[in-house]
């Protein structure tokens, strides 16, 4: 990642009043949030990201449960003291959070940001809003860091989660093979170094930055 965005990301980190606003039709319906440093004693926080990891445990690489304590460490040590990573929580019109969306370099890359550990942690209501929330959040991205793309990865067989990246303009580049362990019941997943062929794979997917405020209003509008 270049230094622009770790510096950017840096000072956001120590922020308390930084909101993206989420629109619809010109209207304000929802926010995102970064998680800052002032965070990390928010038991209720804690609470709610240990539980989303745990309900939407297939949607991760690794299948290991989450603990209240080991969320509380992860957030310090895998989030807020990486200088490459972001994560935002996404907050319901009446500011009830509702799920959260990061952004990261996994791929260790210099010219694009990857969209990250995207969950919806409730699911009543609010048809729509994490689609509008990760336009939204790829906007400002785009528009705060010289960078042309944006990625993801997510498992091929999650259709759901792909068909939302689809309406955002994410396009498919390329399947990438997983080797699986299972140990103690619990499944660990690896991107494999030597099989092209696999049970289970990730999907790869770009979007650039003409494709994403070109169809700005088309993709907002199916909301």
């Amino acid at each position: 990642m270049f230094e622009q965005a770790k510096e950017l990301i840096k000072n956001i980190k120590i922020e308390k009043d930084f909101r993206i606003s989420v629109s619809r039709h010109n209207k304000n319906i929802a926010s995102i949030r970064p998680i800052t440093f002032h965070d990390v004693e928010n038991d209720a926080l804690i609470q709610d990201l240990m539980n989303w990891r745990n309900e939407n445990i297939e949607a991760y690489m690794d299948h290991t449960l989450a603990s209240f304590e080991g969320t509380r460490k992860w957030l310090k040590k895998f989030i807020l003291d990486n200088e490459t990573k972001l994560l935002f929580l996404v907050y319901s019109e009446k500011n009830i959070p509702i799920g959260h969306m990061g952004l990261a370099d996994g791929m260790q890359t210099q010219q694009l940001i990857e969209m990250d550990n995207i969950v919806r942690g409730i699911k009543k209501g609010n048809k729509g809003i994490m689609t509008l929330a990760l336009h939204d959040l790829i906007s400002w991205i785009f528009s705060s860091m010289e960078i042309k793309k944006v990625y993801l990865r997510v498992f091929s067989n999650n259709p759901r989660a792909i068909q939302m990246y689809e309406r955002l303009n994410f396009k498919e580049k390329k399947k990438l093979p997983l080797d699986k362990d299972t140990h103690d019941g619990v499944i660990k997943y690896s991107f494999s170094k030597s099989k092209k062929i696999s049970d289970t794979y990730m999907s790869y997917m770009e979007l650039n930055r003409c494709n994403h405020f070109n169809n700005s209003k088309k993709s907002k509008d199916m909301y």
